[in-house]
């Protein structure tokens, strides 16, 4: 993969949870806690955890360690 391959599926997967995250806030806000506010929930960490997980992969990469 190349070096923005990787910044766009870390970017991309951060930019995902930062929005099922305002989803689920504003759903909590207005319906409070149900189905749909914890799928939400569920879908913004899983996000958030897989960029984080690519961005370690990228950095050791770019360190020239292998993953």
């Amino acid at each position: 993969m190349k070096k923005s391959d990787f910044m766009f599926q870390i970017l991309f997967n951060y930019i995902l949870a930062v929005v099922f995250t305002w989803f689920a806030v504003d759903y909590v806000g207005e319906f409070g806690w149900g189905f749909f506010s914890i799928i939400f929930v569920l879908f913004a960490t899983r996000d958030f955890v897989r960029a984080t997980r690519i961005l370690q992969i990228y950095l050791k990469l770019k360190k020239g360690n292998k993953p």
